[in-house]
């Protein structure tokens, strides 16, 4: 990965230019596979609102993957996941890559992704307009903009929507995946996409709104927000607000300003057949909490729970899981997470954690029934999103016959519960088989390289296969 390594540091040399002269420029739609960034940097008028302006440093996409496969280090010893080891299996997880993302999320402007050996991946850097690729600051890609009547009260957000920006890290083992997938960058070779042993992805989430804007109204709790003590970030990006005019109206202009934001999830996966032999993932997801006592942020993510399988048994169920019965393969941390995690819990209670956008509103089904407005639709889970994971791009990430998905809000159709199409979404498939095997290449329950992928098609000619990036979770 010579070429890349090289590459690598004309980027790191380029950013203090740009940075003294506040260039702003749009590279053109993903011409470059290597971009760590959209381009766009902050000028000293693109302030916040809060009058700020933004003098920091600018993370770096580490493309350097390694040339030999890393000795692993992640090893779970505690057998196949049930509902008693689930919650120890989380906890040394997050042990397990304290050292490093400890510093990611609470001293941002000290994180660097070489030092740390987290890596990104190719072709998700460029954008030609300002909410595309990942944005200058932070690297975060943009997420869905959320109704906030997705949670509940005391915990529902003052604002209209919620919005969250995520960097994605690969640990060293998933990156030399990469690294053999795209040794040649407009050549990538599909076989060798099968993450090994250990592989571990981890996507730190930032809300965008601030701390008087999601209250936590309960006065016994002892706190008076959700994001009450979480550390802060700065992003480059237009407000949710603009983003949404710009749904509304594809004319409007987006603007970037720098922004703070919070970090407010950690969904991590990992691959790791001894504790999920059925699919070879483990998603799980911690929550910020406000809670928790002490002045570190990290220290106050949680568990919020993690899923190792789809429970297929109960695909068949209108509802997703039969009464009197209990999900074996999703644990929830009910007893000590925050009361809001169950607001976003997907179909049946399987696990997605509050960012993962599992529940959607004004979703209408083939019985007529219509969730309109306010009325949440529980459409999915973490593996059941990321086991559509395919080249090309032929299932919905949520079980719907349309190819793509309207903004939360929008009508969205979707397979009736229960039924066998909507089965299809949540089964138990090894990482090498595919939702739509006559169609599509298993991509091993990888989002991330099914858009890389998309965009990769879009920029050599190849426009039957194209994607533009999705906004995830």
């Amino acid at each position: 990965m010579t070429f890349i390594r090289d590459k690598i540091a004309h980027v790191r040399h380029g950013l203090a230019f740009f940075a003294s002269v506040g260039l702003v420029f749009g590279l053109a739609a993903n011409a470059d596979p290597l971009s760590s960034n959209n381009g766009m940097y902050p000028k000293p008028d693109d302030k916040t609102v809060f009058g700020e302006t933004y003098n920091g440093v600018y993370n770096v996409a580490n493309l350097a993957y390694p040339d030999t496969l890393p000795e692993q280090d992640w090893v779970w010893d505690g057998g196949p996941l049930n509902q008693s080891n689930a919650e120890d299996y989380m906890w040394a997880l997050k042990r397990h890559i304290e050292p490093t993302m400890r510093t990611l999320v609470e001293d941002a402007q000290n994180w660097d992704a070489v030092e740390a050996n987290w890596y990104n991946i190719v072709w998700r850097g460029a954008g030609d307009s300002p909410e595309k690729g990942r944005e200058v600051i932070m690297n975060t890609n943009t997420g869905q903009i959320v109704p906030s009547d997705t949670w509940s009260k005391p915990f529902q957000p003052t604002t209209k929507f919620v919005q969250n920006y995520g960097v994605i890290y690969f640990n060293p083992r998933a990156a030399f995946m990469l690294g053999e997938v795209w040794k040649d960058v407009y050549k990538p070779n599909f076989s060798k996409q099968r993450y090994p042993e250990g592989s571990i992805v981890v996507k730190v989430e930032a809300a965008t709104i601030q701390p008087n804007q999601w209250p936590w109204d309960d006065p016994a709790v002892g706190v008076n927000s959700v994001l009450e003590g979480a550390a802060e970030w700065q992003v480059f990006r237009p407000t949710t607000e603009d983003q949404k005019r710009r749904q509304n109206d594809p004319n409007h202009k987006l603007i970037n300003k720098v922004q703070t934001v919070y970090p407010f999830q950690l969904a991590i996966r990992v691959k790791d057949t001894v504790a999920s032999p059925d699919t070879g993932w483990v998603f799980m997801g911690f929550v910020f909490d406000a809670r928790i006592k002490g002045d570190s942020p990290w220290d106050k993510f949680v568990p919020a729970g993690m899923m190792w399988g789809n429970d297929p048994e109960f695909a068949r169920d209108p509802n997703g899981l039969p009464d009197g019965e209990t999900l074996q393969e999703t644990w929830v941390n009910f007893e000590n997470a925050p009361p809001f995690v169950a607001d976003t819990l997907g179909w049946g209670g399987r696990m997605a954690a509050p960012m993962d956008v599992a529940v959607r509103h004004e979703v209408v089904l083939p019985d007529g029934t219509w969730y309109r407005k306010a009325e949440r639709f529980r459409a999915s889970s973490c593996l059941s999103c990321h086991g559509s994971a395919q080249f090309p791009f032929a299932a919905n990430l949520y079980p719907s016959p349309n190819i793509v998905f309207p903004p939360d809000g929008n009508t969205f159709p979707m397979y009736q519960p229960g039924s066998e199409k909507w089965a299809e979404w949540f089964q138990n498939r090894k990482g090498f088989e595919a939702q739509t095997p006559n169609s599509a290449v298993a991509l091993d329950y990888d989002l991330t390289s099914t858009i890389a992928f998309g965009i990769w098609a879009g920029s050599t000619g190849q426009d039957a296969f194209a994607l533009e990036a999705l906004h995830g979770h």
